[in-house]
């Protein structure tokens, strides 16, 4: 089972957010039918947007991360949740024969690459939900097609957090997902920021080879993070893939087509089929419920 966990280094410097996300990484790749470089770059901003809607500690908080890089798989969106529940989605697929889609070490050789599948030229948006009037959203343009570096850059840069930000996905020999994990540890107010540089030393250098080994606990990752150091755990939850389609949000969408074209479209054929980018499953919308939508939308307007 997919697990998060947060963390407290003992001097109360750093909080540490480390997840396990395999199986949730798994599937949301199954919908999207996606295998190698595609799969990389789903599962690394998967993993980071399950981290990063754990900071406000609220369970109903959503966060929304999109990844427009210029690179041919377009744009990458991911929704996490408070609570463990995390999608992802994929605007366009790598065409066949894509030299993106042929893995490349990183300059460093640490892990593959994915800049060219996500681009490096484009912008990364991060929108945070805590249930207020009035979401909080930043952009910070990318600096490398890495996701996990570039929402590394916006934590810093936007939200004014010095944070080490690493997660690994590990590819079978079928290119498909064999593990999925990662670690965010940030520093509180008033510590020093240098408190971070022997952590991304260690996730650098260590958390692909100990998540490649075999499947982790979050406690493990928490420990190579914080490099043996006593630590206070906070709280422990599932992570799951989770996508809330079904008729209301379809009805949702068709929604915004207007009466007009709602009345156009159930004239025109006896079912509607509404397809969900994230998940892939299909609603069926019968002609007379968009007629009484149709009805619902110009009661409204009149």
């Amino acid at each position: 089972m997919d697990a998060l966990l947060r963390a407290i280094n003992q001097p109360e410097t750093m909080r540490v957010v480390a997840a396990t996300t395999t199986l949730s990484v798994r599937e949301a790749c199954r919908r999207q039918a996606a295998r190698g470089v595609e799969a990389l770059a789903i599962g690394r901003a998967m993993t980071a947007g399950a981290l990063l809607a754990t900071l406000a500690k609220a369970k109903d908080e959503r966060v929304r991360l999109q990844v427009h890089g210029g690179g041919p798989i377009g744009q990458l969106i991911i929704d996490g949740h408070g609570d463990g529940r995390v999608r992802a989605c994929l605007s366009s697929r790598l065409p066949e024969g894509s030299p993106a889609a042929v893995l490349r070490d990183t300059a460093d050789g640490s892990r593959p690459s994915t800049a060219l599948a996500v681009g490096a030229r484009g912008y990364l948006v991060i929108t945070r939900d805590l249930g207020l009037a009035r979401p909080y959203q930043g952009s910070v343009e990318l600096v490398s097609g890495e996701v996990d570096e570039d929402i590394e850059h916006y934590l810093a840069h936007s939200e004014q957090l010095p944070s080490v930000l690493r997660t690994e996905v590990v590819l079978g020999q079928d290119l498909e997902v064999l593990r999925a994990a990662g670690v965010l540890v940030q520093a509180f107010p008033g510590a020093d920021p240098a408190l971070l540089a022997p952590v991304r030393e260690r996730l650098v250098a260590g958390l692909r080879q100990l998540v490649t080994a075999h499947d982790r606990e979050p406690s493990e990752l928490v420990g190579l993070a914080l490099g043996g150091e006593p630590h206070r755990d906070m709280l422990q939850h599932p992570v799951r893939f989770d996508c809330p389609c079904g008729p209301e949000r379809a009805l949702s969408v068709l929604s915004t087509l207007g009466a007009a074209d709602l009345e156009q479209l159930a004239d025109e054929q006896e079912q509607t089929e509404v397809r969900c980018n994230f998940c892939g499953d299909v609603t069926t919308v019968e002609a007379p419920r968009l007629r009484e939508l149709a009805a619902e939308l110009r009661r409204v307007q009149s």
